[in-house]
């Protein structure tokens, strides 16, 4: 059974490796102009991932944006399996952990668009109606 599945996974790697080769090749990657270490460029804003830490840099001192919010989070997430013993399997019986996810997500989703689409020069708050997108991939 095993070297039957290992070698659809080995073909299975294969063809992403291909196909992410040929993509590389055929696609010209969105570079910008070669980097001036005397000017950041302007808006200066951390990838779509970190842009949660970052909005939340601008709203509280490093020190709780940075490692008191995320790590009260982290205890949270630690704390959940033992919150919430329902042994059940179905998402319809794990009220607290679904809604514990959810709150999650959420609040790291609401940030990140802010730090994505309502953040122009000099990491402003903007209106994109108003004043357009400054936002790059």
């Amino acid at each position: 059974m095993w070297p039957h599945l290992l070698v659809i996974e080995f073909v299975a790697a294969l063809t992403c490796t291909a196909f992410l080769f040929i993509f590389s090749w055929l696609v010209n990657a969105p570079l910008l102009e070669l980097a001036n270490f005397n000017q950041t460029p302007n808006p200066s804003k951390a990838p779509w991932y970190f842009l949660g830490l970052q909005e939340l840099l601008t709203m509280f001192h490093p020190m709780v944006a940075g490692v008191t919010i995320p790590g009260m989070g982290i205890f949270v997430l630690i704390l959940a399996p033992y919150i919430d013993k329902n042994p059940s399997n179905k998402p319809e019986d794990r009220k607290f952990a679904i809604s514990l996810m959810t709150v999650h997500i959420m609040f790291w989703s609401v940030l990140v668009i802010i730090g994505s689409f309502f953040r122009g020069p000099g990491f402003n708050f903007t209106l994109p109606w108003i004043d357009g997108l400054f936002f790059e991939l």
